[in-house]
């Protein structure tokens, strides 16, 4: 499944395959979870909302249990960004 970028502090892609009504939420973390029964409605107004994550905690979080499938590595590029700033993934 294709995922789109999302402009968000917590979020970093999301997916749908309408056929299946399965929305995918990539985190920043790489977690990535699975949402059934989504309309795709409710797909376009979180791609196209100013603040995905506040949509997502609304409209999705509250609404439908994801079940977590799978983790995305980071980039090379992302390890040598986490670098330069400081940032390391288990830093709380």
């Amino acid at each position: 499944m294709n995922r789109k970028p999302l402009k968000s502090s917590k979020l970093r892609a999301a997916g749908y395959d309408e056929g299946l009504r399965l929305m995918e939420i990539e985190f920043v973390n790489g977690d990535v979870y699975e949402y059934k029964a989504v309309s795709p409605e409710l797909y376009r107004q979180l791609i196209s909302s100013p603040s995905p994550n506040s949509f997502f905690e609304d409209k999705i979080e509250e609404s439908f249990s994801g079940k977590r499938t799978g983790k995305v590595a980071k980039s090379g590029v992302a390890d040598a960004f986490d670098d330069l700033f400081g940032v390391r993934s288990n830093d709380s």
